[in-house]
């Protein structure tokens, strides 16, 4: 699992994001909260650095941001 901290176009920290794959600029990821963004910059850590982390995300909302769950099922509008 790779983990990344999650960075606003502004610089204001948002959080981290965990994925099973190495992410890269201009892939959309959803985070464990809803959110979809897309990443506009990456910056990848060296492997020999001691941070937990494996880069810096700077991300933006794409459409409306937040998505919309459906009466706590945990299942996204439209999905079956």
């Amino acid at each position: 699992m790779y983990r990344y901290k999650l960075y606003e176009l502004d610089g204001t920290e948002t959080g981290e994001a965990h994925h099973g794959v190495l992410i890269a600029a201009g892939e959309i990821i959803w985070t464990g909260d809803g959110w979809k963004l897309r990443v506009v910059d990456l910056v990848q850590f060296e492997e020999e650095d001691a941070s937990p982390f494996v880069g810096l995300l700077r991300v933006e909302p794409v459409g409306s941001g937040r998505v919309q769950r459906l009466r706590g099922e945990g299942r996204l509008p439209g999905s079956l």
